[in-house]
């Protein structure tokens, strides 16, 4: 037998050895653990390419976006959103203590999707530090951008959009062992990610969250689901539906709040025994607003 020859066969035997394996992990995975990981590979594919935020979310917040939301609470409400250079998020904080001190307005306030946006994280940032705690992680979050829709002119509620930057890197430290440690060097250092809940009004500024579905990147919510699978196994960072409440929530507490988590709208409203809130929509100069009113 030539030299060539033996050669070939050794080659075939490798590949043939190879292939077996890798289906075997495939099952081993598939069976035991319900991960398929071809399509956890094509996940990570399409999570690994660069996103371009301002291309990507186009509704996002700007830095004139939290100096137009200063202005315009402080020509209704007061000096309750503050600039320190240094302090807060982007040197913004909000006084809580003057805000529940300047009690109602004569006339609502109407904040764009753009300035929720900004006071969400601002408001986020102060309270938490810019972490949430995510199976036992302290991760770095930031609110990127916050839509309504849905909105219900009868009823004043709507679909919470809330759109953020989620830091991976401490779950990937912990991604040791075969086969996920052949994945750690394609899983990105962040996710964008999408939360969809429904805030549904009670009494007053009561209200109810009810989640609907997340999203990452480009994934459908069928795909973020299975992903999200995915890493619980791995990483142990819970199921898409817990992360989509715990997002959402966290938004809403942050814009309107609750007795035990005050936000800004329970701050102002709250003091006075009275007052309310709405999502609304309406025209301005030809162009369509969706807005939180109160």
């Amino acid at each position: 037998m030539s030299a060539i020859k033996k050669l070939i066969i050794s080659l075939i035997v490798i590949i043939g050895i190879l292939a077996v394996a890798l289906i075997s992990v495939y099952i081993v995975a598939r069976v035991n653990l319900g991960v398929d990981l071809f399509r956890t590979v094509g996940q990570l594919k399409t999570l690994s390419q660069p996103v371009n935020e301002q291309e990507s979310f186009p509704a996002a917040y700007r830095s004139e976006d939290l100096a137009d939301l200063k202005s315009q609470t402080d020509s209704q409400l007061g000096d309750v959103v503050l600039y320190e250079e240094g302090k807060g998020y982007e040197g913004y904080t909000v006084d809580f203590t003057a805000l529940a001190l300047s009690g109602a307005t004569a006339k609502p306030v109407f904040l764009s999707e753009r300035q929720a946006g900004a006071l969400a994280e601002i408001v986020f940032h102060q309270q938490t530090g810019g972490e949430l705690t995510i199976a036992d992680k302290e991760i770095s979050v930031c609110v990127l951008q916050i839509a309504f829709t849905e909105i219900d002119a009868e009823t004043g509620n709507a679909d919470l959009n809330v759109t953020v930057k989620l830091d991976l890197t401490p779950f990937k430290n912990d991604m040791e062992g075969f086969p996920f440690n052949l994945l750690k060097g394609i899983v990105p250092d962040a996710l964008y990610v999408t939360s969809v809940v429904r805030i549904e009004k009670g009494e007053g500024i009561s209200y109810t969250v009810v989640p609907k579905y997340l999203t990452l990147n480009n994934l459908s919510a069928e795909d973020t689901s299975d992903f999200f699978h995915t890493l619980d196994v791995v990483l142990k960072i819970g199921s898409a539906e817990e992360l989509n409440a715990k997002i959402g929530t966290t938004a809403a507490n942050a814009l309107i709040g609750t007795e035990q988590n005050p936000g800004f709208v329970y701050a102002l409203k709250a003091t006075g025994g009275a007052g309310s809130f709405a999502f609304v929509s309406f025209e301005n100069d030809g162009k369509q607003i969706n807005a939180l009113a109160f």
